[in-house]
């Protein structure tokens, strides 16, 4: 199994519900299996799509991404402004994001 050697986390804060709602049914179309498979090949090992509830009010999602290493995200890069921005740009948001190499990590077995 190969492991993460970069994480992203980013959150994404909507106007409204609604708003984070449309946005939570727009991944499918976004990402088709033909798009994650060019994001596979890329080197992105995962993304996760979290929709945060504890904060009272917030219209949050919270977005993790996975890499392979530094090339395969800056591989991504490109294919997110190819798939991903023309497809979310309606979307007022307020977007803050953060980058990380990993230096501890634990997995359950169950974890796959």
């Amino acid at each position: 199994m190969t492991s993460s050697k970069l994480i992203n986390y980013t959150t994404r804060e909507f106007m409204s519900d609604h708003e984070l709602e449309q946005y939570i049914a727009k991944q499918n179309e976004i990402f088709t299996p033909k798009v994650v498979e060019e994001f596979n090949k890329a080197g992105m090992l995962r993304r996760v799509l979290t929709k945060l509830w504890n904060k009272e009010g917030v219209h949050r999602v919270g977005i993790l991404f996975e890499y392979r290493d530094e090339k395969a995200f800056a591989a991504c890069q490109s294919l997110l402004e190819k798939h991903y921005i023309p497809m979310v740009k309606t979307f007022i948001t307020k977007v803050v994001g953060s980058r990380g190499i990993v230096v501890h990590e634990f997995t359950s077995k169950e974890f796959k």
